[in-house]
């Protein structure tokens, strides 16, 4: 990406200019930062935590510094588009630094660059928004080193974070009812499930050679693959008819509860594989997958009742703010 580009342009630029060093008559001894400089030698990149490290005057970089304040100052909901408006104007800044600023602004740069691409890899992050609250936070450390202040210099106020990140609106009851029930329901066919298999058993023939009796215990298998999973797909129903399905940006942990309900599911409906056909399931299979899908309902449940202790802790913050 930009910030990846400007990468590889810092290090030839700095190739470039560092060149060979001159003649200089300077006690390394008495001045080393000056002798350092006169003979090219670069500063070992470290990058200062100090306020004003580098105190760069931030005017001549005004359009961009406030390029990237207007996204991470403004007063709305964070959107897609914000941390690669953020890189891609970061990034063009530390490239402004490198090609005026001398030493310090190639080291500057780099800081920069660094954080264009910390950015960048939130852009990149995938369903989930990035957090502009966050990324203005890094920005304010990474300004506070690289320039000195300037009134025109954005900052936040103090309701800020809330509208940009404004809690999620409380999910639906039903939502949670629904989830609880199917969590339910399918912990209940699970436990049936593995009756009606220990019931079964394993074959008991010949898998070789089966004969006229053994048509029995397969046509048992086959009616009971047949039925369980009709069961389990009935349960699912209600929490595949919710609609709209919980936000994965807004409620993951709903969002992660439903995943794992349709893995028990999944894991379930492959406890009778092979029934129906010659030879019937053998009990290591079917333990493993009982075992498999009743730790995707424990999760399921954990995911769940943290979801729930969130949302009483918001609503007994916004009780007691109000």
């Amino acid at each position: 990406m930009v910030a990846r580009a400007v990468v590889s342009f810092l290090i030839l630029a700095f190739v470039w200019t560092v060149g060979i060093p001159e003649r200089v008559e300077v006690d390394p001894d008495a001045d080393p930062d000056r002798y350092a400089d006169a003979m090219g030698v670069p500063e070992v990149f470290d990058p200062p935590s100090q306020t004003h490290a580098y105190g760069i005057d931030p005017s001549p970089h005004r359009a961009l510094i406030e390029r990237i304040e207007n996204v991470l100052y403004r007063r709305g909901r964070t959107d897609y588009g914000d941390a690669e408006a953020v890189e891609s104007a970061a990034a063009r800044l530390a490239e402004s630094l490198l090609r005026s600023e001398g030493l310090r602004g190639r080291q500057a740069g780099l800081v920069l660059t660094s954080f264009a691409g910390r950015v960048g890899a939130r852009a990149d992050s995938g369903y989930t928004l990035p957090s502009i609250v966050g990324m203005r936070s890094e920005w304010e450390t990474v300004r506070g080193i690289v320039f000195r202040d300037a009134a025109w210099m954005r900052s936040a106020g103090a309701d800020l974070d809330r509208v940009q990140e404004p809690p999620p609106e409380p999910p639906d009851p039903r939502t949670d009812a629904v989830i609880a029930e199917a969590e339910e329901a399918l912990r209940r066919l699970m436990v049936r499930g593995l009756r009606e298999a220990e019931r079964l058993g394993e074959p008991i023939y010949d898998p070789d050679l089966p004969s006229r009796s053994d048509r029995g215990q397969i046509q048992a298998w086959a009616r009971f693959a047949e039925r369980f999973r009709r069961q389990l797909d009935d349960a699912m129903a209600p929490v595949e008819s919710l609609a709209p399905p919980p936000n994965p940006s807004r409620e993951p942990l709903r969002a992660e509860a439903i995943r794992s309900l349709r893995e028990a599911q999944e894991m379930l409906r492959r406890v009778p594989n092979g029934a129906g056909m010659w030879p019937t399931p053998f009990r290591p299979a079917w333990e493993a997958r009982f075992q498999a899908g009743s730790a995707a309902l424990a999760r399921a449940r954990d995911q769940m009742s943290r979801a729930t202790r969130t949302r009483d802790e918001s609503r007994d913050h916004a009780s007691w703010n109000h």
